[in-house]
């Protein structure tokens, strides 16, 4: 049953990077360089509506696997496993299934009490995704698993990068150059804090089937 359920989050983490490309291809004018993820579920996207379903399952089984982390290493980090489940929790609800219920609108000046209650949530939840992976990695070497404990905090480097230059993206004064691109740095930001918990998954699989 356990090996069921990693096998599952590992689809959800898998399609919730692709499916913005799919939910894009009727979207006219849309680009996935400049334009962040959450515009893809506002009215004027013909399959809005679909973007913001699965946010809500995904973010729910995000929600799930947090717990399934606190549980792996409660008895051996019990502060640090709440810390992460607490943060991964945060990014699972305020960020995805709070984005599914209340979608953002097309364009960022015209705001509304849904677009403002999904922007607190995106906040909020983004950014404590980003910590995650550095929890995990402390985690992973305290419990002397040097090797993904390395790959979790280089990962975890890399989008907090990404991170500062989806920041500077708002900037006027970096408007015309590539960190305005915050739609690519948007995507790498949640590519680089997915691949700690996805070769988590994928390494735990493996050792349940040595079991």
């Amino acid at each position: 049953m356990e090996k069921v359920f990693l096998m599952i989050i590992l689809c959800v983490m898998i399609i919730d990077l692709l499916i913005p490309f799919a939910i894009a291809l009727p979207y006219k004018g849309y680009s996935h360089l400049k334009t962040v993820m959450s515009v893809l579920g506002c009215k004027e996207s013909p399959l809005g509506w679909v973007y913001n379903v699965w946010m809500i399952i995904s973010g729910c089984t995000i929600a799930i696997f947090s717990y399934i982390l606190y549980n792996y290493y409660y008895n051996e980090q019990a502060g640090l496993s709440f810390l992460l489940f607490i943060l991964l929790f945060t990014y699972g609800i305020g960020d995805e299934v709070i984005s599914g219920i209340f979608p953002l609108n097309e364009k960022k000046d015209d705001k509304n009490l849904s677009t403002k209650i999904h922007g607190f949530g995106s906040v909020i939840g983004f950014i404590a995704l980003l910590f995650a992976p550095l929890i995990l990695a402390i985690i992973q070497f305290e419990i002397n698993m040097w090797c993904l404990g390395l790959y979790s905090l280089v990962f975890f480097l890399l989008g907090l990068i990404s991170f500062v230059f989806f920041v500077l993206s708002d900037k006027p004064k970096f408007q015309n150059t590539i960190f305005a691109l915050e739609g690519l740095w948007q995507r790498l930001i949640c590519f680089f804090m997915y691949c700690p918990f996805i070769i988590w998954i994928i390494v735990e699989y493996e050792l349940i089937n040595l079991l």
